[in-house]
């Protein structure tokens, strides 16, 4: 789909959702295909602690919080939600419908149990919904136990200079006299400036994604911890530079 075909969509689906109470029967497929469309490449975590598929979950949503079909929803109670303007909206909408769904599932304990583990599975998901930390780094695979065990072996890998100038920009020294400059000077560090590039902690005005990516905490991030330094990974990126500024404060201390 080019930009002019998913800009006339996302109006459509636009017009449509802010008269859903009142479609007529062409227009409840329309809306229900634009829905399925939004949705076809999305894959949020929660999908795999529920029983039901996607295409059910899917139905399920569009029935109940697109087209407002759901016996007790009145005209009312119709405009909850804004009108999405993009797909992104829409995959938002159907997160939280799955949260709700896993919520409810935990709650009630309504999950088949015949798959083992499942229902360590649902405590897992239903808690990292309102954990954030847990919520962002379940999105890749991770949690904070593993992102700070292997923050320490990358740590462990580095040279004392680069341990040092990790240290001065996001570590245990970080807010320290000087910046980076002053722990070179105090600690001899040659070539500090050149370390703190190849490192990642210092880029250069220039500087793109794609570069900070070939650096080793870039590198560290994508190849190990497998999160692909794009702007959509932010949260996650900010995230992991977090806890292992956090595990240069202990390794030091």
């Amino acid at each position: 789909m080019n930009a002019v075909q998913e800009s006339g969509a996302s109006s459509m689906l636009t017009d449509l959702w802010r008269r859903r109470t009142h479609l007529s029967h062409d227009e409840m497929v329309s809306i229900y295909n634009l829905v399925k469309s939004a949705l076809r490449s999305y894959y949020p975590p929660e999908l795999q602690a529920l029983r039901e598929d996607k295409e059910e979950l899917i139905a399920q949503f569009i029935y109940s919080k697109v087209l407002r079909l759901e016996p007790g929803h009145t005209e009312s109670h119709a405009s909850d939600q804004s009108a999405p303007s993009s797909g992104y909206a829409v995959c938002a909408y159907f997160r939280r419908f799955l949260i709700d769904c896993l919520r409810s599932a935990s709650n009630q304990r309504d999950v088949s149990m015949e798959a083992e583990g499942i229902g360590e599975q649902v405590d897992e998901h239903a808690h990292a919904v309102d954990d954030p930390v847990q919520s962002v780094l379940m999105q890749h695979g991770l949690d904070e136990a593993r992102v700070r065990h292997l923050a320490r072996q990358f740590i462990g890998g580095l040279d004392k200079y680069e341990q040092l100038v990790l240290a001065g920009t996001l570590g245990w020294c970080s807010g320290g006299k000087g910046g980076l400059f002053g722990i070179a000077s105090r600690h001899h560090i040659p070539s500090y400036h050149y370390r703190a590039v190849k490192l990642g902690v210092t880029l250069k005005k220039s500087a793109h994604s794609e570069d900070f990516a070939q650096t080793k905490i870039g590198r560290w991030i994508c190849n190990v911890l497998g999160i692909a330094i794009s702007a959509d990974n932010q949260n996650a990126i900010l995230l992991v530079l977090s806890l292992l500024a956090a595990e240069s404060c202990q390794s030091s201390a």
